[in-house]
């Protein structure tokens, strides 16, 4: 919803704030007063290209601010977080500036830079704007799409559909790598079965080759440990016997005082370790044989892993890892229709679960869309286009991961016009009902929360306006409604009622923008009912506001 909107220097406006509510805001004044670039600014803040002739005379650059609410778990939340923004209270703040000089804009959403595309995106999914259609995200195929599922309820089966349409991609690409696998294997088998054999009968073991350099490093240098551990047993000796007896004489103490019985058993503890000391490299000794073959045959071991890790390596693991792919590839080979039936057999599988949901799918959007069509047609007859017929076309297309239907929201506004797409109705003032009707039937059905209505009231009056006006109150029960009206039948039913005005100051014109309430208001809803402000005028705008 958009709460807060400031402009500066654009074009009439120098500065002006405004703060909207929920419900229905509507704009009012005199022609030639600035409604339309308010709402060239709201067009800045949806991502349209600037136009640096807007820049107000005498500065430098349009400064459009805006506080934007985003409701829990909108779709666009996920988004705007891989682009870094989280909303603060629920509110994102928007800044677009546009230079004078060059035209250049530089966009920000909580103080990230955005380009305009991305600022396109974020808006559409938060605003709707009726009367400039580049704006109107209902005229978008995949929104309308959108709509008659979620009318239709279809969020599970949609589910479904998508994850069948995933396993579809992944088998057909595993299928296309079979291909590119047995092509592979074919050309390189003579090379992968010798090399095959070659790793094979090595016998490789995990981890050998670090082994194998230790134990060569150890048993070169084998005299010199020798040496030294048999003069380590030797010198132990004689500590064992110095340790003995001093054990002897702490013992002999502690029989006339117990408070050295302590060291006494500390001593026996260094005596029994040095024993146990003696013992393990006695047998380490026995256990290490020098062995100039033992040394040569650990040597042509290493050479011959070395040389396998430089043809298939370069580590003993890609050894072994390549040995495992090339068996894949060959398996592959020489059993490649087994595969390829395999994985046939599961795409079949996938494709009938597939095909299976998106008839689904067309079904309830067929039953949704004949329920739409009728409410919808329904509400035009009271906006003042009786004869139009409303259609929803839903017809073959290519496979998506939402089924394979074409969805297209279609319109014959006249008596004797053929059907037409939404798109291409070029009256503004039809647009905008047609807009205001599909928005009134489809109101929660849609989670864009902030419609903004221009030219709605465009040749129509009377009963017409009356109805018009029920509609837009209607939707605004569950949606923020922002509309721009010459109509006081439709103004005096808003909630916020604000007044665009001119004035000359200094020689300068300035538009400015006001929130009225009371008489203030009962004078403006005057004016727009018989251009002046006389007693009956203002009589009639009192009873008006008053029912």
């Amino acid at each position: 919803m958009l709460e807060h909107l400031e402009i500066r220097n654009f074009a009439l406006i120098e500065n002006l704030c405004v703060d909207f509510s929920d419900g229905f805001n509507v704009i009012t004044g005199e022609t030639g007063a600035g409604k339309s670039i308010i709402l060239g600014a709201l067009g800045l803040l949806m991502g349209e290209k600037a136009d640096t002739s807007a820049v107000r005379t005498g500065t430098d650059e349009i400064v459009i601010n805006a506080i934007v609410s985003i409701p829990e778990n909108h779709e666009i939340l996920p988004w705007l977080a891989e682009k870094g923004v989280q909303p603060e209270d629920g509110v994102i703040y928007i800044k677009r500036t546009v230079k004078a000089n060059g035209g250049r804009s530089i966009i920000h959403v909580q103080n990230q830079l955005f380009s305009r595309q991305d600022l396109c995106h974020l808006a559409d999914s938060i605003i709707d704007m009726h009367g400039q259609s580049e704006h109107q995200s209902l005229l978008l195929p995949d929104r309308q799409r959108k709509i008659v599922d979620s009318y239709a309820q279809n969020a599970e089966l949609l589910q479904n559909c998508a994850e069948a349409f995933r396993q579809i991609g992944v088998l057909v690409r595993q299928k296309e790598d079979l291909a590119h696998q047995l092509e592979e294997g074919r050309r390189q088998q003579d090379y992968l079965q010798f090399a095959l054999e070659d790793i094979d009968n090595a016998n490789i073991q995990v981890g050998e080759d670090e082994d194998l350099k230790e134990r060569v490093r150890v048993l070169g240098q084998f005299e010199s440990i020798y040496e030294n551990v048999t003069l380590c047993n030797e010198k132990l000796r004689d500590a064992r016997t110095v340790i003995f007896d001093a054990l002897s004489s702490c013992t002999k103490a502690a029989k006339c005082d117990p408070n050295l019985s302590e060291y006494t058993a500390r001593l026996e503890s260094a005596r029994i370790e040095a024993e146990d000391i003696a013992s393990g490299l006695r047998d380490y000794l026995g256990s290490v044989n020098y062995s100039e073959d033992a040394i040569n045959s650990m040597q042509d071991r290493l050479a011959t892993l070395q040389k396998l890790k430089r043809k298939y390596g370069p580590s003993l693991d890609d050894v072994l890892s390549f040995a495992q792919k090339a068996r894949d590839t060959l398996d592959l080979t020489q059993n490649f229709e087994e595969h390829l039936a395999q994985c046939q057999k599961n795409l079949d599988k996938a494709q009938k679960q597939y095909d299976g949901f998106a008839a689904k799918l067309r079904t309830c959007r067929k039953k949704a869309a004949k329920d739409l069509e009728a409410r919808i047609q329904s509400v035009l007859r009271t906006l003042g286009m009786p004869d139009a017929v409303f259609e929803i076309s839903i017809t073959d297309g290519k496979a998506t991961a939402s089924g394979t239907d074409v969805i297209d929201f279609m319109i014959s506004a006249n008596p004797g016009e053929p059907k037409k797409d939404i798109r291409s109705i070029a009256s503004g003032g039809e647009l905008s009902r047609v807009m205001l009707a599909l928005k009134t039937v489809l109101a929660k059905a849609d989670d864009i929360q902030t419609q903004v209505f221009d030219e709605v009231d465009s040749g129509i009056g009377g009963a017409v306006a009356l109805s018009l006006a029920k509609c837009i109150s209607d939707l605004a029960q569950s949606k923020q409604v922002i509309a721009i009206t010459h109509l006081a039948s439709i103004a005096s039913t808003a909630d916020t009622h604000m007044v665009v005005s001119k004035s000359v100051e200094k020689g300068r014109t300035y538009t400015h923008l006001k929130q009225v309430s009371g008489e203030t208001r009962v004078h403006e809803i005057a004016r727009m009912l018989s251009g002046d402000e006389s007693e009956v005028s203002l009589e009639h705008a009192r009873r008006m506001l008053g029912a």
